[in-house]
Formats: structure tokens, C-alpha cells, sequence
């Protein structure tokens, strides 16, 4: 049952202690929501508290101040409900019974014990009980209140004030003190009665005959009632001598007796007794204001407190006394004014200090015993000193967000309450703000690359933090600097909320918008185009097409357009290689699939006029569209209707390129009236006749080498490299019709293979290929299934296009699974798949088995040489080596030889190479036979031969000896790779040796005549993997072979394998060139290279003459771009020094850009530093001149020409990162300057058109661009500089809070972002400067507040000194100007309104000096203030033991105090 009283009785309240104007106020915080984290047990509603209450029902009384707790803006801080900051030595409870043990302070004070029968136990069902006193514990506490409870008074209510005062009035006994009475309940004032409720108490009642109870009117009204009126005059006139008694008499005249309690040297054992009686607080705090030990300083200080549990209260009392003496004696030395305040200014830092160094040594003390208490009771004493102002503000909360940063992830919980708790005044000032925003986000995308859900719960916490100042701060997130690392943290999740969105895209746009600027580049703004050809040439073997197609329509969504650029990308000469062939032809047809008007765009391509092409372009053009025929994307009859309609048929020559698609089209998948139609057009064209007269001549020759390969072979190569290609596209449909006839007659063999590769290669026709290895897949000849591996290898990325790769990869492997078990290992098989598997990822284990069997057939290779022999025949047929037979007589002689035989027999193969050997009839010739039979009897030895006949060919290289085919033997033979002979001409170092690799490397006929038609395509297959995969070997030689003079530069191969590495390695070719020694030799071979490549699409030979800049800009296209960069690049290396060099290059560019050429900024790369800065002042001075423009009121340009001018600023922006901009500073302030101004006058007119304030907002948007790429400040920088920027800055924290500009809120946020940016790059004292010479105005707006950091007006801001003016004249003169009489003369110079008095004339005077204004009218005195700051260090309760007549910390005379 529940025995408490009801809620609506009243209860008595215990003595409480009288608080005079002096006591120290220390107000409980406000808490808030509770923190995941905890550091301390805190009252809630699911948990028991600790502490009954026992007042809980009864009144609640208010605050007594607010003084410390209140911030700058008039607001109470709060702190987290995990460290309750409670009430010290306040309002004391009524009773508290304390369950908790004993502890520290921190967490509940109370001095009233528990009585048996006191109400508090008597609980309701269901709450927790006090617990029980321990056994032996003291009865003090508990005789202590049964004492208070009957009326008396403890010696600890008597030392916190309950004596009366010293001042109060002294009466006889009894009453001893007058109006003095603790509340004890006994007292007669305490009884309520009817008297008392309607005259109040009083000791000694009124009497019926006391004049105190009579009226006064009888005695006056006589006086106020007489003619003469003269009643009011003489009461005013005592009534003033009345007041100007009592000012003068209350005035505190004597100076401030103020001085903190001082300091001696004491033993320590005094001092530790001196410390344990200020914990005790029955000891009063006035015995220990006597004196303070010396030696009690710094973290010292903190750490007895700390140690000895002294209250909170009485720890910032002892800390502010060690403070005020330390501060005093700076004054005492003799230091005053800057020095002093420098050296003050100096201690409070190092006291700051010394309070991070406590609060860090008690949070490294984590998990130790009552480790929450001590954490509990170290950051409200912080926090204490925090709101009192005894710490370096800046110093402190730098320190949060610095410790917050490092902290590591274990103790990163304890920083986040330690944020929270200043979270407002942190992220006050926004540079502030920003860090620890950046802090947090470091945190989060730590604890995202972690990924574990141990953190899940501390991720959660960040994310809210970041969330909360997305919605209060959020230009503490405005953090360019960081933006790319940490925007993914910041982009909404996939949410419905349109809020959170709207949100993420503000922040994106406005980190977006001052981060572009700084960080962009050539390759960052440049066009559609040039992007989507990026994309096509990066083109990989594990191609996804329908990916492409989707990357391919988000870059050019105009279909026309796209179709456009992907056919110029196919038949372009500035691309190598057959695969974009059928790598456009299937985007196009996905495009078609996905519903998408591709013909249209086809039809239009042929029909527009074009400018003369190449054949070759024309030729890949129309094998595009035939492919898209063969695979249905692309409509025969709606082309041959165009045909007709058009009147292309009867056009001529200018319509060539649409009517020459007629004779390339493939007819094996048309329907017969398509064929029928097609070949009526094509009796309508001229030159049809000779045409059918070629493909009769073609399909003749075909036949003949397939009957007689040997004699045929020869004639049939040179007739299908002379024809056109319409008789390429028939003869491959002949061809293709006869590869199942044949396969299923008398089977394909070797030979025939060959032919049909030879035909199908020569157009190039790849699907007719993977039909051709279609059928031949099951053959059992090892030869030709390793030939076929082997055109596989060359087409590989032509058939991953045509998803044809993996397919035949598998067939291949597959069928050498089953033919490995059947027949001996041939080796060119093994190693023509182990060169196709490791091209394709997840084969390691297959190339593991291949390796495997590798070294089974040689070793079997090695045992089936020949039988056992003596060394005498081996001896005997080794003596003369001069003929085949010989040789052969030597490798059949036996399966070992020793070294020097093997190198005569080596030397001798060598020798027969160089001169004509009959192929024979297998597919291996006689002498890769032979140096295959070499290196199996010779193992490591031949090896080390080899690299040694390597070497020696390179070092000879250039003397006349052709020795390059025996390398082409080695290498097709197996013996060794190509990389190796590379290698070696890279070590030899020389440019002879260069070219030789160039030649082996490049050169479609390098190989022997000697050698089989399957080893010379093995050898160009290996030519292929190693342009592919010894890239930079390549190019090393390359620029080496450079620095020969009599270097080809061109030859078409050596072209092809630049325009390869160009567009697949541009970064690879750049850095080879640039790395390489610039001597004149390559300069000059590096531009004519350069220029050989930019005009390979000219029909004409212009390599003799010599391209100028501005033609070389002209021919450059988003195909053409990068090696026109590099043209322009290598002509200015050339002449260097001469100053026409710089501005023809710039008046080339400058052109470009003013001519919409979209791709300058690709041009722009070829620059060097001069070029780019000349570039980057045109445009910024075209730029500055468009905005004064617009100013004036007129554009002049279009906006498009402004984004280009921006581009190019942003671009070349980094070459003017490390010159002063002092000047161009100052010029964007006038401008800014100027700009507000005509806002100014836009304001006021009401009526002003909008057209105006559009046009100075777009002006204000340029000039915030050009002021974003000078926000960092440069290397070297001066005072001028630094003043430069302050302008700026303070330009724009004026337009900032212009009337006009503040309903254009992304203007404003703009002017804002770029602020808070310029002002993080300058010192605070720059920042401290600007905010002293801004007007208050501007100076009270929040932002501005934020941006330079300067502190709202504080708790003490009323406070200032008053004084008059001196005026001015000389010494006389300013004395009678503050006579009251010559005041009011020289203000009216007449009588004042009284008339004359019954006292006379001096009367009269008198009382014009008692009351000056009745006489005369008040002088307006001219007055000034000072502010006047407060001493926190002195602002403290009992000063001293002995009070004086003015004992304050600041003087009462100050303000004229009156003694009341």
C-alpha cells in the first residue's frame, strides 16, 4: 500500500542555506537525449535511480542563476544525459537518501541523512528500495538531520552562512539580529492566521495612538492648500536635498580592496591537510581563503582534485585563485599593455593545456576501477572551466576536434560524447566545423572498409552526427578539398525520402561547384565523342557488347549521331586492327534491336558528301554494313529502294560511296528477288563488266592452287591482294560454298587450309574463318589442328567480338584431350594452346597440364632422336659438315654431343640458312628440324648458345650481314621466345640494334623463305603476343631505333604499331618518348613520325613538306586529337627558344576554342608551362572583360563562349598555382566592390527591372568562378598577397549579406561556399583583422560569424566604461565647460521657470544646484564607451577573510554603487 502523502499536501521544507550576492552560483546543466555510450548511471524512466528524492511532490523552485551555463546567444547549454553536470553547492535538495555507497561527488551530494521512519521508504509496489547502511558506518549523518528536524543547526549550515551576516543590526537579547530568522517551522511568522494574511507580522504590533498609523494630510494640507502655493516648491526642494544626501553619502569612494586569497609555502604534509579539508564541506570555505598552498598548480592541480574528491564548486574556486594570483603577478612585474596581454594570453594557453593533459591521462585509464566516476568527475570539471571562460576557448576545441581525428577506434566513443557536449560551439566557426566533418567521414569510410558489425552500432552514431549537420550546418560539409574521397558517404540510399535527396544533391552541387574548377583536366571536359572513342578502343577481350551499347547510348543519346561516329571509328586510318569492324557493326545492331531508326542513319551516312577517302576507309566501311547484313541489322531492300528514289544510280562520282555498297554486299543471306534487284542496279553502273572479268579470274586461280597448291599458291596471293573489293567479297563466297563439300569428300587438309585461311585473310572475312575451323576441328592431324590453334591466336579479338572465342577455345582443348591419349605429344600443338590459354583468365590449370606434357614430348623427343653410336662415327661425320645430308648424318648419329660439336653443328645450321633450302614435304622444314633436334640433345647448353648467337646478331647489327632469319628460325621453331630476342636487343643499347628488333618485330615477311607456310604464320602470331604483351620493351627500342637518323619513319608497319599503342596505350607511349633522351636526331625523326600519322588519311604523300601549327589544329578531329597533340608537341620541342614558337602555338589554340572546336582541350595537353599560362591569362582576362560587359549592359558573347573561356581557365589553372595573384585579387575585389554598389542602386529603385539583377547575378557567378581557382593560397606567399585576400574576403562577407541578394538563396550559398573557402586559407589573425574592420552590422550576421570566426557577444558584453569627451580648447576652458552653472547658461542663457521663493534668492540658488534641470535646460554631454571585460580569474566568493569597503573583483564605484 502506498503511504505517501498525496501530491497536493503540502510539506514543510527543511533550513535552507541564505545565498548572498557574492555566493558562487554554479547552475545544474539541462541534459540531453542520452548517448549510446555511457558514462555514468542516469535516472530514466526503464531504470531505477539511485537517489530518492524526497521533495519530489512538493514545490519546485527555479533557478538562481543562469550566469554560467548561459552561451553567447542567450541559450542554456545542454549536456548528454551520460554525464550529468549536477547542482555542487547550489539549492540543495530538501533530503536525499543516498544508495549508491560512498563515491564521488560528481554523481549526487547530500548532508541529510535517513531517519527509520521517514516517508521515503515507504514505497509503492514495484520501486526500488534505498539499500541498507553498511554495518559500521557512521551515525553522524543521521543525528545530524533528527538535529535540523527539531530546529537547530549544524556546524556545516553555520560555515555555508546561516550565521547572520556581519552587517545586519545587532538588538539585545534575546532577538540578538533583527529581522533574522532561519526557517525552522517554530516560529510565529510560520503560523498563518487571519492578521497575519491581511497586515502581515510584525515583532511588536501597532498601537491605536501611534502616529506611524495616522494620516499625514492634516499636517500638510494646509501648507499645499495656501494662495501662495508655495507647499510644492518647498516639498520638491526637500525631497532633492533628501536625494542628493543619499548620493552622496552612498557612493563607494574608497579604490577596490579586492585581492585573491594569497599563497605560501607550506610542508606537504600541511598541504595534503589543507586539500582534505577543502573535500570536507563541513569545513568553511572562508577558513581555507585565509591562505592557499604553494605548489597547487596546473595539472597538479586537477589531479588532487581529482584524488581527493574535492567538490566541483570548490575545485574551480581553488583553480580560479591559483589563476588570479598567477595572472597578478604579471601586472606586478611592470609589464603592461601588449606585453602584458601577450603573456597572460600565454599562461591561459599553457593552462589549457594542462587541462587536455588531465583529461587525456584519465581517459587512458579506461577500465580501471571506477574509472566512470574519475571520467565522470574530469569532464564536468572541463566543462566547468569551459563555461566559467578559464580556458583558451580556440585552444580547447581545436584540441576536441584534433583528439577526435587520431583517437582510435576504441576510444573514439569517449570523443564523440566529448563532441557533443561543445557540439555548438564547435560548429560555430565553420573551419572548425569542416574538420571535424572531415573527421567523421574519415571515421566512417574507416569503419565502411572494416566492415565488421562490431562497429555497427559507433557507425550508426557518425552517420547521425553527419546527418544532424547536414540539416543545422551544412556548409560544414562543404568540403572540396576531400569531396571526391567521401562523397559516396554523403549520397542518399535508396529512399523514398525526397527530403534526405533534395539534401544530398544541394551538397553534391556545392562541393561539386568550387571542386570542378581545381581538380579538373584535359581528359575531364572533353567531349562526347572523344569519350565514346575512349571507350570503344579500350575494348578488352572479355567484351561485353550490350554493356558497350548502353555505355555507348548514355554518351551520344542521338541516334543519328551515335550511328554516325561509330561508322567514321570503323573506317577510320587512325585505328588499327579488324575487330572494331565487328565490334561497331553489333552496337549498331543492338541499337537497331532495341527499336532505334538505324538505317535511316546509315542511308543518310552515304548519302552525305564526303571529302575523298582512302580506299581502305571505304572499303572497312562497307564491311561494316555487310556485316550488319549478315547478321540482320541492316535492310538490303530498303537500301537498294533508296538507291532508286534517291537517283544515286545516275549521280556519278558524287554519289560513289552510296552506289559502291551495291557490289560489296554479301549475297549468301539475301532472299532471290533482293539478289535479282541488286543485280539489275548493278547492269546500270559503269565498270560492271570489267568487275564480273576479275571474279572469273579470281575464282580460276582458286581453283588452280587448290589443285596444284605448290605452283597456284603464288599467282592466287598476288590476285587477291590487286583486287578490289567486290571480287574479295566473291571470291570468299565462292570459297565458303566449297568448305563443307570438301570437308565431307575428301576431308581439308594441311595444304588446303592454308588456301583457304590465305583467301578468307585477304578481305579479312572472320565469320568465314570460324566456319573454316568449324570444319577442321575434328581432323586428327596434329600439324593442322596446331596451325588452326594458331589462326585462332590471330584473330582473337575479332572472334571474343563475334562471341566466337571461348567457343573454339573449348572445341580445341577438347579435341586435344582426346588426341593426346590416341597419338604422340606434338609440340607445336602444345604450345599454339598454351599461347591461346594465357589470353583467356581461369586457365592456369589447364596451362599447368599443357606444361606438363610439354616436357614429356621433349624428353620423348630427345629418347627417339636416334639409337645409341659410337663417338667415332659421331666424330666421323661431324668432321664435314658441308652438305644437308651431313648435317642429318650428325643427328642421327647419336643422342648426345658435346659442347663444342654442338656449337660447330650450330654454326653450320647457321650457315646453310642464309642460302635457299628445300622446304621438303611435312609441315616442319629441315631447319627448324635441325635446331629442334639441337636443342634436344643440348638442353641447357644450347640455350645459353643461343642467347649467345642473340647477342652477337644485335652487336653486328648494321654491318651488312643478314643473320635475322635465323632468329625468325629460332623463334618459330619453339627454341626461343621473342621477348627473349628483345631483351637482348635492349641490352646491346645501340640504334643498329633497334632497328633490327623494329624489323623482326614489325615486318610482315621478316620470316624465312626457308620456312613452312605454317611456321611463317606462327612466327607472325608471335609478332602479334608480343606488340601485345612487351608493350614498353617495344617502345624503348622503338624510341631508341628514333635516334638513328636514317630511321623509316614511314613504314607502314611501324605506323600501324604506333597508331595501336596510341589509341590502346597513349599513356605507355607518352611516357617512352618523354623518358627517352630529347637529342635532335629523335626530336626530328619523333615529328616526322607525328606528322606521318596525322596525314595518313590525306591522299596525297605530304610527308616532305613540313605541316604548320595551324594546319596541324586544323586536321585535328576526335579521332585525330591525340596524335595531332603530339605533332604540335614535338614542333615545339624543335625550336623551343624561338618566341614566334609560343604565340603561333597560342593563336592556333586561341582560334580553336573561338571556332566551337570541341577539341582544344586534348590540343591543350601537347603545351608546356609558358603556353598554358599564356592561355590561362587570355582567358581569364576574356573572362574579367565579358563581365564588365555585362556590367555595361550589353553580353557581347554567348554563353556558350563564357563555359569555354571557364574551361580553359579551369584547365590551365595549375600553371598559375605557384605566381603571385596579388593583382588579379585586387581586381576581382574592385569588381565585387562595383557589383554591390549597382545592387545598392537596384534596391532602391522598387520598380527596377528584372533583367538587371539577372544580369549581375550572371556577372557575379563569373567572378565567383574566377575567385574559386585562386582560393589556395599560392607557396611563396607575401603580405601583399595575404591583404589582397582579406579584401576579397571581406567583398564578399559584404555581398553576402546584401538585402538584395538574399532571396536567390544558391547565389547566396555560392558567395558563402567560396567565403568559408578563401577565409580557411588565411591565419586568424587575418581573420581577426577583417572582423575588427567590418561595421557591426554586417558583422552580427551568423555567416559572416562563421566565416571569420569571430565569437557573438558574450554574457558580459553590457559592461562598459562611460566618460565625457574632452572638449576641446584650452585647460580654462574645459574646466568651466563642466561647471553645471555654465552648462545650463550655454544651453539657454535665460531664468528658469520657478518664481520667487519664500527663502529669497539663495534659496533660489540652492536649489538650482540641487536640482540643475529644474532651472534651466540639461546639457547634452557628449559621452563614450569602452568595453570593459571581465575578469573570470576574479570572480569568486570570499576573496579573502577579511572583508573591506569595497571588496569586490570589479570596483562598485565603477558604476556609482549606493549603500542600500
Amino acid at each position: 500500500m502506498d503511504n505517501r502523502p498525496a501530491l497536493s499536501a503540502t510539506r514543510p521544507l527543511p533550513p535552507q542555506r541564505a545565498v548572498s550576492g557574492s555566493a558562487l552560483h554554479f547552475p545544474k546543466l539541462q541534459t540531453r537525449p542520452s548517448l549510446p555510450s555511457r558514462l555514468s548511471n542516469v535516472r530514466s524512466v526503464s531504470q531505477p535511480a539511485h537517489v530518492v528524492d524526497l521533495t519530489a511532490d512538493g514545490p519546485q523552485h527555479a533557478r538562481r542563476s543562469m550566469l554560467g551555463f548561459v552561451s553567447n546567444q542567450e541559450q542554456v547549454y545542454g549536456s548528454p544525459g551520460v554525464i550529468g553536470v549536477e547542482e555542487e553547492d547550489g539549492e540543495r535538495p530538501t533530503k536525499r537518501a543516498k544508495t549508491a555507497g560512498d563515491g564521488f561527488r560528481a554523481e549526487g551530494e547530500g548532508e541529510g541523512g535517513v531517519g527509520e521512519g521517514d516517508m521515503a521508504y515507504q514505497l509503492a509496489p514495484g520501486l526500488a528500495y534505498a539499500s541498507v547502511m553498511k554495518p559500521g558506518a557512521s551515525n553522524a549523518k543521521v543525528t545530524a538531520s533528527k538535529r535540523r528536524r527539531l530546529g537547530g543547526e549544524s556546524a556545516a549550515r553555520r560555515a555555508h552562512g546561516i550565521e547572520p551576516p556581519p552587517m545586519a543590526t545587532r538588538l539585545l537579547p534575546p532577538k540578538k539580529v533583527a529581522d533574522f530568522a532561519p526557517w525552522t517551522g517554530q516560529h510565529p511568522e510560520d503560523q498563518l492566521n487571519e492578521a497575519v494574511v491581511k497586515v502581515g507580522y510584525c515583532d511588536k504590533g501597532p498601537g491605536g495612538n501611534q502616529s506611524e498609523s495616522n494620516s499625514a494630510k492634516p499636517s500638510i494640507w494646509q501648507n499645499l492648500s495656501s494662495k501662495n502655493n508655495m507647499g510644492l516648491q518647498t516639498l520638491s526642494y526637500l525631497f532633492t536635498q533628501v536625494l542628493e544626501k543619499r548620493q552622496v553619502l552612498g557612493k563607494c569612494t574608497a579604490p577596490s580592496t579586492f585581492r585573491p586569497p594569497p599563497r605560501v609555502t607550506v610542508t606537504d604534509t600541511k598541504r595534503e591537510a589543507w586539500l582534505r579539508d577543502l573535500a570536507n564541506p563541513d569545513v568553511p570555505l572562508r577558513k581555507q581563503s585565509r591562505t592557499i598552498p604553494h605548489g597547487i598548480r596546473g595539472k597538479l592541480l586537477m589531479d588532487q582534485c581529482l584524488g581527493k574528491d574535492i567538490p566541483l564548486q570548490r575545485a574551480v574556486w581553488l583553480a580560479k585563485c591559483v589563476g588570479a594570483n598567477e595572472l597578478r603577478a604579471f601586472r606586478r612585474k611592470g609589464v603592461s599593455g601588449a606585453a602584458a596581454a601577450t603573456g597572460e594570453s600565454k599562461w591561459v594557453r599553457e593552462w589549457t593545456v594542462h587541462v587536455e593533459l588531465f583529461l587525456e591521462g584519465v581517459m587512458a585509464t579506461c577500465g580501471q576501477l571506477d574509472w566512470q566516476a574519475k571520467m565522470n568527475y574530469a569532464v564536468k570539471l572541463a566543462t566547468s572551466f569551459y563555461v566559467e571562460k578559464l580556458l583558451d576557448l580556440d585552444h580547447f576545441l581545436d584540441w576536441i576536434v584534433s583528439s577526435f581525428a587520431d583517437a582510435s577506434l576504441e576510444r573514439l566513443p569517449i570523443w564523440i560524447i566529448m563532441t557533443q557536449i561543445f557540439w555548438k560551439d564547435i560548429i560555430r566557426f565553420m573551419r572548425r566545423g569542416r574538420k571535424l566533418a572531415e573527421s567523421i567521414l574519415e571515421r566512417l569510410h574507416q569503419i565502411t572498409g572494416i566492415g565488421t558489425e562490431a562497429n555497427h552500432a559507433m557507425k550508426l552514431r557518425l552517420q547521425k552526427l553527419i546527418a544532424v549537420l547536414a540539416v543545422t550546418n551544412r556548409g560544414c560539409l562543404v568540403i572540396p578539398q576531400t569531396w571526391e574521397k567521401y562523397k559516396y558517404l554523403l549520397t542518399p540510399a535508396s529512399t523514398p525520402d525526397v527530403a534526405n535527396a533534395s539534401m544530398a544533391e544541394n551538397l553534391a552541387m556545392r562541393n561539386e561547384r568550387l571542386s570542378k574548377p581545381l581538380s579538373r583536366t584535359p581528359a575531364s571536359i572533353r567531349s562526347a565523342l572523344v569519350d565514346l572513342y575512349a571507350e570503344l578502343d579500350a575494348g578488352e577481350l572479355q567484351v561485353d557488347t550490350d554493356k558497350l551499347t548502353d555505355t555507348c547510348l548514355s554518351l551520344i543519346p542521338l541516334i543519328s549521331t551515335l550511328v554516325t561516329a561509330l561508322l567514321d571509328w570503323a573506317s577510320s586510318p587512325y585505328r588499327h586492327g579488324n575487330s572494331r569492324v565487328y565490334l561497331s557493326a553489333k552496337i549498331i545492331a543492338n541499337v537497331n534491336a532495341n527499336g532505334n531508326d538505324t538505317d535511316s542513319a546509315i542511308l543518310t551516312y552515304l548519302g552525305a558528301p564526303a571529302a575523298p577517302t582512302l580506299p581502305a576507309q571505304t572499303e572497312s566501311l562497307y564491311r561494316v554494313i555487310a556485316e550488319l547484313v549478315r547478321i540482320g541489322g541492316f535492310s538490303v531492300g530498303r537500301y537498294l529502294q533508296w538507291l532508286i528514289s534517291s537517283g544515286a544510280l545516275y549521280a556519278g562520282q558524287e554519289a560513289q560511296r552510296a552506289t559502291g555498297l551495291l557490289a560489296a554486299l554479301p549475297l549468301g543471306s539475301l532472299p532471290a528477288q533482293v539478289v535479282n534487284l541488286r543485280q539489275t542496279l548493278l547492269g546500270r553502273l559503269e565498270g560492271v563488266a570489267g568487275l564480273q572479268e576479275e571474279v572469273k579470274a579470281a575464282v580460276v586461280a582458286f581453283e588452280d592452287a587448290l589443285s596444284s597448291p605448290d605452283a597456284a599458291i603464288p599467282s592466287l596471293a598476288t590476285a587477291s591482294e590487286r583486287s578490289s573489293l567486290p571480287v574479295k567479297v566473291t571470291l570468299a563466297q565462292h570459297v565458303r560454298a566449297r568448305i563443307w563439300p570438301l570437308s565431307q569428300d575428301i576431308g581439308i587438309g594441311l595444304d588446303a587450309f592454308c588456301l583457304f585461311r590465305h583467301v578468307f585473310e585477304s578481305l579479312p572475312d572472320v565469320p568465314a574463318l570460324v566456319e573454316l575451323l568449324d570444319a577442321v576441328i575434328s581432323t586428327e592431324d596434329l600439324a593442322l589442328l596446331a596451325t588452326a590453334t594458331d589462326t585462332v591466336i590471330m584473330h582473337a579479338d575479332s572472334l571474343a567480338v563475334l562471341d566466337q572465342l571461348q567457343r573454339l577455345m573449348d572445341c580445341f582443348v577438347e579435341r586435344y584431350r582426346t588426341l593426346r591419349s590416341q597419338q604422340p605429344l606434338e609440340r607445336a600443338l602444345i604450345l599454339a594452346i598454351t599461347a591461346l590459354a594465357k589470353r583467356l583468365p581461369n586457365t592456369a590449370p589447364l596451362i599447368n597440364l599443357l606444361a606438363s606434357d610439354l616436357a614429356i614430348c621433349d624428353q620423348q623427343g630427345s629418347m627417339a632422336v636416334c639409337s645409341p653410336a659410337s663417338d667415332s662415327l659421331i666424330g666421323m661425320h661431324a668432321s664435314s659438315l658441308d652438305s644437308d645430308d651431313d648435317i642429318d648424318a650428325v643427328f642421327a648419329s647419336g643422342n648426345s654431343m658435346d659442347d663444342q660439336l654442338m656449337q660447330r653443328v650450330f654454326i653450320r645450321i647457321v650457315q646453310r640458312a642464309g642460302k635457299p633450302i628445300p622446304l621438303g614435304s611435312g609441315p616442319v622444314s629441315r631447319l627448324s628440324a635441325w635446331l629442334n633436334q639441337l636443342r634436344l640433345v643440348g638442353g641447357s647448353s644450347f640455350d645459353q648458345l643461343v642467347y649467345n648467337y642473340l647477342q652477337s646478331v644485335f652487336k653486328a647489327a648494321g654491318d651488312g650481314s643478314n643473320t635475322a632469319g635465323v632468329v625468325t628460325a629460332l623463334v618459330a621453331s619453339g627454341c626461343v621466345e621473342l621477348a627473349v630476342a628483345l631483351d637482348c636487343a635492349k641490352q646491346v643499347a645501340t640504334r643498329e640494334a633497334a632497328n633490327l628488333a623494329l624489323l623482326l618485330l614489325v615486318s610482315p615477311d621478316a620470316a624465312l623463305a626457308s620456312l613452312q607456310g605454317t611456321e611463317r604464320y606462327r612466327f607472325n602470331v608471335m609478332q602479334v603476343g608480343c606488340r601485345g604483351h612487351h608493350a614498353e620493351t617495344v617502345l624503348d627500342l622503338l624510341c631508341t631505333a628514333c635516334q638513328d637518323e636514317s630511321f623509316v619513319v614511314d613504314d607502314p608497319a611501324v605506323i600501324d604499331l604506333v597508331v595501336s599503342y596510341a589509341t590502346s596505350m597513349p599513356v605507355v607511349l607518352r611516357r617512352a618518348f618523354k623518358e627517352t633522351a630529347q637529342s635532335p636526331a629523335l626530336l626530328a625523326n619523333a615529328g616526322r613520325l607525328s606528322q606521318a600519322v596525322v596525314t595518313r588519311a590525306r591522299l596525297t604523300d605530304t610527308l616532305a613538306e613540313t605541316l604548320s601549327l595551324q594546319s596541324i589544329v586544323e586536321l585535328a578531329s576526335p579521332l585525330s586529337v591525340a596524335f595531332c597533340a603530339g605533332a604540335l608537341e614535338y614542333r615545339a620541342k624543335m625550336d623551343p627558344k624561338s618566341p614566334d614558337t609560343e604565340r603561333l602555338v597560342q593563336d592556333a589554340l586561341t582560334r580553336a576554342i573561338m571556332s566551337d572546336n570541341n577539341i582544344w582541350p586534348q590540343l591543350l595537353e601537347a603545351l608546356d608551362g609558358p603556353a598554358r599560362r599564356s592561355l590561362h591569362d587570355w582567358a581569364q582576362e576574356q573572362l574579367l572583360s565579358t563581365a564588365r560587359r555585362i556590367q555595361d549592359g550589353g553580353l557581347g558573347v554567348t554563353l556558350g563562349m563564357i563555359g569555354r573561356y571557364m574551361d580553359v581557365l579551369d584547365v590551365t589553372s595549375a600553371t598559375s598555382s605557384n605566381r603571385d595573384d596579388t593583382a588579379v585579387l585586387a581586381t576581382l575585389a574592385e569588381k565585387l566592390r562595383d557589383v554591390e554598389k549597382q545592387l545598392v542602386d537596384v534596391d532602391i529603385i522598387a520598380s527596377g527591372p528584372a533583367e538587371k539583377l539577372s544580369s549581375l547575378a550572371h556577372v557575379l557567378r563569373i567572378l565567383l568562378h574566377v575567385c574559386t581557382l585562386h582560393i589556395r593560397s599560392p607557396e611563396m606567399e607575401n603580405e601583399a598577397c595575404k591583404q589582397a585576400r582579406g579584401h576579397l574576403l571581406m567583398a564578399l562577407c559584404t555581398l553576402l549579406v546584401h538585402t538584395t541578394l538574399q532571396m536567390q538563396q544558391d547565389l547566396a550559398e555560392y558567395i558563402l561556399d567560396v567565403a568559408s573557402s578563401l577565409a580557411d586559407s588565411l591565419p586568424e589573425t587575418s581573420l581577426t583583422t577583417i572582423a575588427r574592420l567590418m561595421t557591426a552590422p554586417k558583422l552580427l550576421d551568423t555567416r559572416v560569424q562563421a566565416i571569420l570566426g569571430s565569437a557573438p557577444a558574450g554574457t558580459d558584453a553590457w559592461l562598459a566604461l562611460t566618460s565625457q569627451v574632452q572638449p576641446s580648447g584650452t585647460q580654462q576652458q574645459r574646466a568651466l565647460a563642466k561647471h553645471p552653472s555654465q552648462q545650463g547658461l550655454a544651453a539657454s542663457g535665460r531664468p528658469g521657470p520657478l518664481g520667487q521663493m519664500i527663502a529669497g534668492s539663495s534659496l533660489h540658488a540652492q536649489q538650482q544646484r540641487a536640482w540643475p534641470h529644474i532651472g534651466a535646460n540639461r546639457v547634452q554631454v557628449e559621452m563614450k564607451t569602452t568595453p570593459f571585460p571581465l575578469r573570470r580569474w576574479e570572480i569568486m566568493p570570499d576573496s579573502t577573510p577579511v572583508m573591506g569597503e569595497n571588496d569586490t573583483s570589479l570596483s562598485l564605484g565603477l558604476f556609482g554603487a549606493r549603500k542600500v
